[in-house]
């Protein structure tokens, strides 16, 4: 007999045997910095009109032509640091980097692990301006026009005027003892700011002065433990006809209307990585690696892939009539949204890819752990 409380091992599925429909081609790839390796740090690249803008949790920032690839620049945060004279504040500091990457026509936006918000000019990488935050963040920061939203793992959501960095707001949440380490990404909404916390609340602030309009709870903490009572929401939510849908770990997958601010539909759930939406569907990836489709209007079940539990799976991105993923091996699975059969997959990196996947104009821009920017087309 063995010990009750030994840990049991969670073995990773083996990889399915698939039958390719269609397959990736690499465009190009880049290489942007050493990357999160084992880390749990994702800074995700951004793409911002004809250019790609990627960061790497080591302080490099750059920016290449979508198209080709071609560089524009490159910048090193820790200059940034010394030419201020603030070089000591990176000192026993391993990452210097630790969210993004944001970005608009002017500025781009990236977190430091001395809790700071940059900002870049768009145009040369050279430095805009800085504001200080409460904590780190491990979440790129959101621009809405004038409106730069930052949310830390202290639990406070923060905005700030986009062009200069100063302070407009700041919304506190009451955070547990025990959390993940991550927090969502706050979305902007018309004139709301939508932010999901590790107490399994979800806030409805207003746009111009940060009060709270509505809370909402996705995730009550049972058992007695804190293990047992972590509620966190730290995924990606998506918002599609005024339909907020947004899952929590050890929660629930919940519709919101947002015109009405009611619950359209619940369903018991876990994800640690989020939702996307496509096809009339919410796609959820599980926190032991299930992949399901719900149907987005009354929440029934379409399909569920159960062929890659406990693969560590990304946050799932819809990109024409697919869905793609990536697993703690680096393989990009490509799935199709109808049925949710396998149609694809490529090794991108062995050291596995935790940045979200982000796409334009049918191309996947990938970000793998080992710092490696790579952008593919499905033929």
């Amino acid at each position: 007999f063995g010990d009750e409380n030994e840990p049991v091992e969670i073995k990773p599925n083996p990889l399915p045997r698939i039958k390719p429909e269609v397959s990736f081609s690499t465009v190009w790839s880049k290489k942007i910095g050493q990357g999160a390796k084992e880390k749990a740090l994702r800074i995700e690249p951004t793409i911002q009109g004809k250019r790609v803008i990627s960061a790497s949790p080591d302080g490099k920032v750059k920016s290449h032509f979508a198209d080709s690839g071609k560089e524009i620049w490159t910048v090193d945060i820790k200059d940034i640091f010394e030419e201020q004279n603030s070089s000591y504040e990176l000192l026993g500091n391993l990452d210097i980097l630790t969210g993004g990457v944001e970005a608009n026509s002017e500025h781009v936006f990236v977190c430091s692990a001395t809790g700071h918000l940059f900002a870049l000019n768009q145009i040369d990488g050279s430095f805009a301006w800085r504001a200080s935050i409460s904590s780190e963040s491990l979440s790129p920061p959101r621009v809405d026009n004038d409106l730069l939203v930052i949310q830390t793992i202290d639990g406070k959501v923060a905005a700030y005027d986009a062009s200069d960095g100063s302070k407009r707001w700041e919304y506190a949440a009451k955070i547990p003892p025990l959390t993940l380490r991550g927090t969502s990404t706050p979305a902007v909404y018309e004139d709301i700011v939508i932010a999901g916390f590790s107490n399994g609340r979800i806030a409805f602030i207003t746009r111009d002065d940060g009060l709270a309009a509505y809370e909402q709870i996705i995730g009550v903490p049972e058992g007695v433990s804190d293990l047992e009572k972590l509620v966190d929401l730290d995924g990606e939510m998506a918002i599609e006809n005024n339909v907020l849908y947004i899952a929590g770990y050890q929660g629930r997958l919940v519709a919101i209307d947002l015109r009405a601010g009611e619950i359209l539909w619940e369903k018991e759930a876990s994800s640690l990585v989020g939702v996307s939406v496509g096809f009339g569907n919410v796609y959820l990836i599980s926190a032991d690696g299930k992949v399901i489709a719900y149907n987005g209007t009354n929440g029934r079940e379409v399909w569920r892939v159960e062929a890659l539990l406990n693969r560590n799976l990304n946050a799932p991105l819809v990109t024409g009539s697919f869905l793609a993923f990536t697993d703690f091996e680096g393989y990009l699975h490509l799935l199709a949204q109808s049925d949710g059969r396998f149609v694809a997959r490529k090794k991108l990196d062995s050291r596995g890819v935790g940045a979200r996947l982000v796409q334009q104009e049918g191309r996947i821009y990938a970000l793998g752990n080992g710092g490696t920017l790579s952008v593919l087309e499905i033929r």
